[in-house]
């Protein structure tokens, strides 16, 4: 689907195999295990913490809770993120979240007039909370990196490289007043068709500096294990057919960033990391601009978080094919979950179940990522989490660190999609899918033995006709029909069919006809009664 980039990768790899057998160098040697990254990442939006306290209950101690539970969580590396377009400390280079804002006035103030009536109590709250915050002489980010190290937590600092919230309401308090006063920076002038024609556009030097100038500012405020730039939010960083050049200019401009990193660990007398985020599939990567493994070939990066963006947990990402192409050199290799599942694109969605959450961990880990990064996984002290109990949210994450953990734990093993793509790539979902016969790839992990394990379609109504039950086989073995509820139907998968890694679910239409299905997993019991 993707012929010239893919080659292009594809002989990266056969070329860095050739140098080893040859006995060539390659820029940085082979890291060993023992420098990887272990245990547990989670990337904490603080807007979270301060959208569900109120100014009145908001404090250091406030903050202390929330890095306290993360310790019971099992977290091992917590990326503090401390900025959208504007940030959740007083910054000297960017629009704090409440600059020109006025708590004592109505919701008629500037500050507060464009926005939708409906949306102003909450984001009021929750920016009055950090103005508190900030006027306790409570420094958010720094009380953060110290109650990490209370913990043994390895604190990093996290930059949106290129947020853009609400960029449909262009005078949303939200937006920075760099973006506001300059469109002409945006990525695309003169429409909004697409969600990120307002993202910023790297190839512009105002805008680099401008990043550059708060990466500068935290390096000198923070102390901190790591920067991560999350170039996720949002990947779109250059014009239409523009990214292979910007990926230059990103390209030495990042090179940059590395010495001034390095300068601060030696000012500081201790290792400081740089982390990426980048799209899920290696040559959409590349395709944006976004080569993070050349980034790697180089030495600019320790850490690369292969992720989808939001829209689903993305279960099919190639982390082998990444594993590969990064095997020479010392980084680590991130898998990145979301928090919601989706089976395709505008499809029914929903908070993510805590056992599609261990499955996907269970591929990512399997599948050739030394660790498991969370994003949006949401808990605070002052309510339940939304979509899980808190004991559920401690135990599964508390599993996240070990895949023989994880793998004891009952879990789902959804058929998702890519939901990042460069402009021009083919958009191949795998879902829905139609046809009398049709085969879909489900990535599972190690073979589940001894458990219960079945396989769930859904199918889709034709023509306004009764769906009947199709035949489903697992790796050619015809399996049983377990269970039909209305559309969706459950066949009990004997243990003989499994396989490692991934399983080969066909399903077929009874008689031969056509059926549309719009949603393929494979569940695996708990080891023991959960």
């Amino acid at each position: 689907m993707r012929p010239l980039a893919f080659t292009h990768i594809r002989f990266r790899i056969l070329g860095l195999a050739a140098a080893a057998v040859l006995g060539l160098a390659v820029c940085r040697p082979k890291t060993t295990q023992a420098e990887k990254m272990t245990g547990l990442i989670f990337n904490y939006d603080s807007t979270d913490l301060f959208y569900f306290t109120p100014p009145e209950k908001i404090n250091g101690h406030a903050v202390d809770d929330q890095i306290d539970l993360f310790a019971q969580a099992g977290v091992t590396v917590l990326m503090c993120n401390v900025n959208a377009q504007r940030t959740n400390y007083a910054s000297d280079c960017f629009d704090s979240f409440w600059s020109g804002y006025d708590p004592q006035a109505g919701d008629d103030q500037p500050f507060l007039q464009d926005m939708a009536p409906q949306s102003r109590r909450g984001y009021r709250s929750m920016i009055t909370s950090m103005k508190t915050l900030h006027e306790q002489g409570v420094d958010y980010p720094a009380r953060v990196i110290a109650r990490c190290r209370h913990h043994g937590i390895s604190p990093w600092i996290s930059l949106r490289m290129n947020d853009t919230h609400n960029n449909n309401e262009v005078r949303h308090p939200i937006h920075s007043t760099f973006w506001k006063a300059h469109p002409e920076y945006w990525r695309v002038q003169g429409r909004r068709i697409d969600y990120y024609d307002r993202t910023l556009d790297y190839s512009h030097t105002a805008v680099r500096d401008r990043f550059w100038r708060l990466i500068e500012e935290v390096l000198q405020r923070y102390d901190m294990d790591g920067l991560e730039l999350d170039f996720m939010r949002e990947p779109f960083l250059f014009k239409p057919g523009r990214e292979q050049e910007g990926g230059k200019i990103l390209a030495e401009w990042l090179q940059q960033v590395r010495k001034l990193v390095e300068q601060t660990a030696r000012r500081r007398g201790h290792a400081i990391k740089i982390g990426v985020r980048v799209p899920a599939h290696p040559v959409t990567a590349q395709n944006l601009g976004l080569d993070a493994v050349h980034w790697a070939e180089q030495g600019w990066v320790d850490l690369i978080v292969v992720t989808p963006r939001w829209a689903t947990m993305d279960t099919q990402m190639p982390l082998m094919q990444w594993k590969r192409m990064l095997a020479a050199y010392p980084v680590t290799l991130a898998g990145g979950l979301e928090i919601r599942e989706q089976a395709y694109p505008d499809g029914p969605a929903r908070i993510a179940l805590p056992q599609t959450a261990v499955g996907t961990a269970v591929t990512v880990l399997s599948s050739g990522a030394d660790v498991v990064y969370l994003f949006n996984y949401f808990s605070t002290l002052s309510r339940t989490v939304d979509y899980w109990p808190q004991q559920t949210w401690l135990k599964t994450l508390r599993a996240m660190s070990s895949i023989d953990t994880l793998a004891s734990l009952s879990r789902r093993h959804l058929l998702t999609f890519h939901d990042v793509f460069a402009p021009g790539e083919a958009t191949d979902y795998p879902l829905p899918a139609k046809g009398p016969r049709l085969f879909f790839r489900v990535t599972t992990g190690p073979k589940p033995v001894g458990r219960l394990v079945t396989a769930v379609v859904e199918l889709t109504p034709l023509a306004g006709g009764a769906v009947e039950a199709p035949e489903l086989s697992v790796n050619s073995e015809l399996c049983d029909l377990q269970s039909r509820d209305q559309n969706v139907f459950t066949f009990s998968v004997a243990q003989s069919a499994l396989q490692d890694r991934v399983q080969l679910v066909e399903v077929a239409g009874a008689g031969g006809r056509s059926i549309e299905v719009r949603q393929v997993e494979i569940a695996v019991s708990g080891a023991t009664p959960e």
